[in-house]
């Protein structure tokens, strides 16, 4: 998705000016609310990105190359200060797939790309208050799985796990089978370990940043574990 080609790209740039995503102009179309919609499409978080300061610019092959490129392989100056080095972020997991996840799951499924700049940050796997019922039910990949807890048994509203966003690739030609869905995003991760004691903490939708009462002492505990950039 991020390989520069003839025709010119939209790009989603954060507040910092460092590049988060793009999409070809051919595949979104000409227009930038268009684009938008197709790069976020919560009307909720394009409104919230608008306020911070986030933008969308189309640029041209040369442009992308030498404006985003760097971005999405790590190597831009926004990097380099070290602004991102030391982010913590939770991501949200609906069980039985938080579990699965530390247990043979490879690839999380996602509509939205990883952020380019977030990856290597030490994430918080947290699983969600709700279970996805018709999984438990349905989904052959996750009854599979040894060890599989009772429906009353998986934790749910809680920080389960730690450990750092290692990649992101669009599907193609079935990669990931059979964990990774077609046609969305799989997030790659490393090191994920267990606590012994899950942290209770609300969620939220995409990446989020804990709050700043939320009990991070078991970053310290844990190798590479980040610290806090509240900035």
């Amino acid at each position: 998705m991020n390989t520069p080609t003839e025709t010119d790209h939209w790009v989603r740039f954060d507040p910092a000016g460092c590049a988060q995503s793009s999409t070809y102009v051919d595949e979104a179309g000409p227009l930038a609310e268009d684009a938008y919609r197709r790069i976020v499409p919560r009307i909720a978080d394009r409104r919230r990105e608008a306020a911070e300061g986030w933008t969308l610019e189309r640029l041209t092959k040369q442009e992308w190359h030498e404006r985003a490129h760097p971005c999405f392989v790590g190597t831009c100056a926004h990097q380099a200060t070290g602004r991102y080095a030391k982010e913590v972020r939770g991501l949200t997991v609906k069980q039985p797939y938080a579990w699965a996840l530390l247990n043979g799951k490879p690839v999380e499924n996602r509509t939205w790309p990883a952020p380019a700049a977030l990856l290597g940050c030490t994430v918080l796997l947290h699983a969600g208050k709700e279970l996805h019922h018709a999984a438990l039910r349905t989904d052959e990949r996750v009854r599979a799985l040894s060890g599989l807890p009772a429906r009353d048994a998986f934790v749910t509203g809680a920080i389960i796990a730690v450990g750092r966003l290692a990649g992101c690739h669009f599907e193609k030609d079935g990669c990931c089978a059979p964990w990774g869905d077609p046609e969305v995003f799989h997030w790659e991760f490393a090191d994920l370990r267990p606590l012994e004691e899950p942290v209770a903490c609300n969620g939220a939708l995409q990446l989020w940043r804990p709050k700043a009462d939320l009990d991070l002492s078991f970053l310290k505990e844990t190798e590479g574990g980040a610290g806090r950039d509240d900035a």
